[in-house]
């Protein structure tokens, strides 16, 4: 069975789910560039340096506070690390060898004469952010979804060559035309053709017989 090529005989359905794939690419190409966009954003925003509160102390000067019992907090992130004195005092450190954060650790969960450790509080958090953990995943998605819209615009070139060939409504040179305009354009051509020809369609009304001369 040979498929009819006159939009003006296919279902509603049809017409409206192809005209949502050929809308797609456009669609696409903003949500694309918006992403770009957003992406350059929040590397710039997360390049900036972090505004830091406190003093800034050496280890050595930090291990002194820790060993004479000053301190009551440590805050150990991966870069860095946060300490509070028992005045509501603030210092923070720059480290990054996983040796001396853990020799940090060591002697600020030492016991002092009391039996108490020599800090009362030590938080870690030494986790990957989440966007960095969620950042594959979304790198897989974006890919799925540029190789499904290369594709789609793909099938949707001869497809809409087709339809313009094939339509009895057109002359010659607007055939050529649309042909043109599919080949060169198609990402912006083919949803002009589709609503003209596809979900704007009419019937195809013969011209008139002639009167028959007496």
């Amino acid at each position: 069975m040979s498929w009819n090529w006159d939009p003006h005989t296919w279902k509603k359905p049809i017409r409206f789910l192809l005209g949502l794939a050929t809308i797609w690419p456009i669609i696409y190409m903003f949500l694309f560039m918006g992403l770009i966009f957003s992406g350059f954003l929040l590397g710039f925003m997360l390049s900036e340096p972090e505004a830091r509160s406190g003093s800034n102390v050496d280890l050595i000067q930090l291990e002194n506070k820790i060993q004479s019992g000053e301190i009551k907090e440590l805050r150990l992130t991966r870069t860095e690390i946060k300490a509070f004195d028992r005045e509501g005092r603030s210092f923070y450190t720059d480290v990054t060898n996983e040796s001396t954060r853990q020799e940090i650790i060591r002697q600020a969960k030492e016991v002092d004469s009391n039996q108490r450790p020599r800090v009362e509080r030590v938080s870690e958090e030494t986790s990957e952010p989440r966007t960095a953990a969620l950042f594959p995943i979304g790198f897989l998605l974006l890919f799925a979804f540029h190789l499904f819209t290369m594709l789609l615009m793909f099938l949707l070139m001869p497809l809409y060559i087709v339809l313009a060939v094939k339509n009895e409504r057109l002359d010659q040179t607007m055939r050529i035309v649309w042909v043109v305009l599919t080949c060169t354009a198609g990402m912006l051509a083919n949803p002009v053709y589709w609503y003209l020809y596809i979900w704007r369609t009419t019937p195809l009304v013969s011209p008139p017989a002639p009167t028959p001369v007496t």
